[in-house]
């Protein structure tokens, strides 16, 4: 093979994992609803989050979305700032942000 050929393949081989890196990184970081739905359980029966799907589609607002659809967004720089202010919930002793939870919370009054 000559080198022009094996740098083209390099590059090619390169490009398309660097696609999928990219891909992996802008998939939902929850895709399991059931999973979403007992971490919502979790955070309402700590009293972290208000058992109120009303008020948690107003601060995440979310409007009448469906809860699927909700979790097909993306919500990194929403999460990203929650951490930056501090807005943050403990459930089971893991942290999550406050929008983190309160998607979950929905999936768990949905």
């Amino acid at each position: 093979m000559h080198r022009r050929s094996m740098l083209g393949l390099l590059a090619s081989g390169l490009t398309a994992g660097a696609a999928q890196a990219a891909a992996a990184l802008a998939a939902p970081p929850v895709r399991d609803l059931d999973a979403a739905a007992r971490i919502g359980r979790a955070a309402l029966a700590e009293g972290a989050l208000p058992a109120d799907a009303a008020a948690l589609r107003r601060e995440l607002d979310a409007g009448a979305a469906p809860v699927r659809a909700l979790f097909a967004r993306d919500w990194r720089p929403a999460i990203r700032s929650d951490f930056a202010a501090g807005r943050i919930v403990r459930i089971a002793g893991w942290q999550l942000s406050r929008t983190e939870a309160g998607l979950c919370a929905l999936a768990a009054l949905d």
